[in-house]
């Protein structure tokens, strides 16, 4: 049975927000109701979006444009997300007590706060990011730092997460989160067929942006970029290793410890992201993409797809494509 519970969205506002940088995430919420609302996991049933201004603000950005918006309200909401600003003023930022009060309160409660390119100096002047990973945009990098130098700043990560504080660099990654958003919210039958109509890469989040290691690894590093660039060909930890020169057990103990998973299944998962790609994007047969994506057969490749889509590739395939 389907529910009746929304997804409680808020959109933080300031003045000088960079507003481009959440009017997609918001018109495509939107879209995913009106289009594919029945794909959605049972849990909920569409998104309800708020639009809040800052206090004495009116969410009016540096070009002229203006969102209508409201003040902040008391509600519990699942997702807050505060967009990039141009040239945050970390003092006007502190004097918003109120605003980092909710943000706090809102975190305590469960919400997931994404801050966008900029928008993190909110999550971190209301102390949410303190002893945690965050990543910036890096022309704010030193300013970031020196302001609140108790954050640790990954700015090798495009997105960065730690207890349900997501960061994101670019443009590019804003739109990562939002697919991660979906996925969540969701389910992977939506984040795939907003995939496929939108053109947007589906999140591929183990790649490499959950590295947990206290430092940088710069083997596991290598490694991926290894993978990255050979996984359509034959791989295996001791082969993997050897154009490494490095052993197969201090590879295998080091990468998992960096990514949380074991190489080859890495190795894996890549394949199987190339091989969904290939699968709405081409007329290759079942058994063309299980080869060229580094399979040794096609049923090889059949159970290890629907064990992670719980779909076979056909499957797979004839509902992306017809619910498209």
């Amino acid at each position: 049975m389907k529910s009746d519970k929304k997804i409680k969205c808020a959109f933080l506002i300031p003045d000088d927000a960079w507003l481009s940088t959440i009017v997609t995430h918001a018109e495509i919420y939107s879209a995913l109701d009106f289009f594919w609302k029945p794909s959605y996991d049972a849990k909920y049933s569409s998104f309800d979006i708020s639009y809040f201004n800052l206090s004495g603000q009116r969410a009016r950005n540096f070009s002229g444009l203006c969102l209508e918006t409201t003040e902040i309200d008391d509600r519990q909401y699942d997702i807050i997300t505060i967009p990039a600003t141009w040239r945050p003023d970390v003092t006007k930022i502190l004097n918003q007590t109120s605003t980092l009060d909710w943000l706090v309160t809102q975190h305590k409660g469960g919400a997931i706060i994404v801050g966008l390119i900029t928008g993190q100096f909110y999550m971190a002047a209301a102390g949410l990011l303190n002893g945690r990973d965050a990543t910036i945009h890096n022309a704010f990098e030193k300013s970031f730092k020196s302001h609140f130098p108790e954050i640790n700043i990954k700015n090798k990560l495009s997105v960065t997460e730690s207890d349900n504080l997501i960061c994101s660099s670019g443009t590019r990654s804003t739109v990562e989160i939002m697919m991660m958003m979906i996925e969540r919210f969701c389910g992977k039958d939506a984040v795939q067929l907003c995939a496929k109509y939108y053109g947007f890469d589906e999140s591929d989040w183990f790649e490499g942006q959950r590295m947990e290691s206290i430092k940088p690894d710069s083997l596991v590093e290598a490694a991926i970029e290894k993978i990255r660039d050979q996984y359509n060909k034959e791989l295996s930890l001791d082969n993997l290793a050897q154009k490494l020169n490095v052993s197969s057990r201090n590879l295998s103990r080091r990468f998992q410890k960096a990514t949380g998973y074991t190489t080859m299944r890495y190795v894996q998962k890549q394949r199987l992201l190339k091989a969904k790609q290939l699968l709405t994007s081409s007329t290759l047969s079942i058994e063309q993409i299980a080869q060229q994506v580094g399979f040794s057969s096609a049923s090889v490749f059949g159970r290890g797809f629907k064990t992670e889509y719980a779909k076979s590739p056909l499957q797979y395939r004839k509902y992306i494509l017809s619910q498209s």
